[in-house]
């Protein structure tokens, strides 16, 4: 299957992955309609196409195409945590952490990324995003995973997951 339709002819396109800190955690499919409007606002605030992208127990992938000019993925990642973290539901023990973040972080410090080079690295990156429910043994195929973008003709395009 190529990939080389999904790229957007101008801007920056990334491959990024950001972690819970508790690797144990069913967090972000557990509260994946939460993680859904955090992507959302974050997209109308700072507007960003989401190429690829799943979402796993505890850790999410994506490629996502920057506007021409624009390298600030960080400032859309910070932004998505946050509106995830602050939409949380209180009620469920586990998720009784504390809002600032410096005490108890939700997540794991850091976002990787890497910055896409061409249609073949992006094939690539792609085809991980979409295989790696597969790598983690949720299911045998990927078409399986419900949180992935590998649906996204039965979906709208924006949608993250």
């Amino acid at each position: 299957m190529s990939y080389d339709h999904i790229l957007w002819p101008t801007g920056t396109t990334y491959f990024f992955s950001a972690h819970l800190r508790d690797r144990s955690s069913s967090l972000l499919v557990e509260q994946a309609q939460i993680l859904r409007l955090a992507f959302r606002v974050a997209q109308q605030a700072r507007p960003f196409r989401i190429n690829a992208i799943v979402v796993l127990p505890d850790h999410l992938h994506g490629v996502w195409t920057l506007p021409e000019g624009d390298e600030e993925g960080h400032r859309r990642w910070a932004q998505i945590q946050a509106i995830f973290d602050r939409q949380l539901p209180m009620t469920d023990p586990r998720l009784q952490l504390r809002r600032d973040r410096s005490l108890r972080p939700l997540w794991h410090n850091g976002f990787r990324e890497h910055r896409i080079v061409d249609a073949e690295d992006l094939q690539r990156h792609v085809a991980y995003v979409h295989h790696n429910p597969v790598k983690h043994g949720h299911v045998r195929d990927a078409t399986q995973w419900p949180y992935s973008s590998i649906h996204r003709g039965r979906r709208e395009p924006e949608e993250p997951c």
